[in-house]
């Protein structure tokens, strides 16, 4: 007689990643309220914006999501993001529609645990100023094809609020960086210098509390 084979436990299917639909209010005057300014979500997360600026606007983002554009006073946008995982940190401008002015931002919301990127093209940063939120990540992709000498400051005082914090910005893609606790709630200016020359570049990163 042939040996009964026995079954096997079925494999248990993996939970479901938890994720949340977080509404942000674009405030009359085309602002964010400070608790949605620097936002640390899930990499599964997503967002939605509801306006009630007083005249349509547009969300610019810098990375990830296409713009918004000419969401109308008292609309809802879509969902932006949830569909995959996300470890990347973006920023995001509100813009009236009727007249291209920025009103509020930059905005920084971090998905998962990933950095801001900055690309140097022609010493020029983009995008710049930015915002991360505490303890948040930066990544430069310098499209220079040459070194920089990279100096940060806080009102004009040089800091080490980095980890790392190299002293070189080089060719390609550099490392994360990750803000130390002396970033938060700060303003943080770099420059960047090429050797034996006087012309400079640079930017701005505040970092949220």
């Amino acid at each position: 007689m042939a040996a009964t084979k026995k079954k096997g436990k079925g494999r248990r299917r993996p939970a479901a990643p938890q994720a949340t639909l977080w509404p942000i209010l674009i405030s009359p005057g085309g602002t964010v309220p400070l608790p949605n300014q620097f936002m640390q979500i899930g990499p599964y997360d997503s967002l939605s914006f509801r306006n009630t600026a007083g005249f349509p606007v547009d969300v610019v983002f810098t990375n990830v999501f296409p713009a918004i554009i000419n969401l109308a006073n008292n609309a809802n946008s879509g969902a932006q993001g949830g569909a995959t995982a996300l470890n990347v940190t973006l920023n995001y401008m509100i813009v009236n529609h009727n007249n291209g002015q920025t009103t509020g931002g930059p905005y920084a919301v971090q998905f998962g645990i990933g950095p801001l990127p900055i690309t140097i093209s022609a010493l020029n940063t983009n995008p710049d100023p930015v915002a991360i939120p505490k303890s948040g990540q930066i990544q430069f992709n310098n499209n220079d094809g040459v070194t920089y000498t990279i100096k940060w400051k806080i009102g004009g005082n040089p800091v080490t609020v980095w980890r790392p914090q190299p002293n070189t910005v080089t060719p390609n893609l550099n490392g994360q960086q990750t803000a130390l606790a002396g970033a938060t709630s700060q303003a943080l200016t770099y420059t960047l210098t090429l050797k034996n020359m006087l012309t400079r570049g640079g930017g701005t990163v505040t970092v949220g509390s």
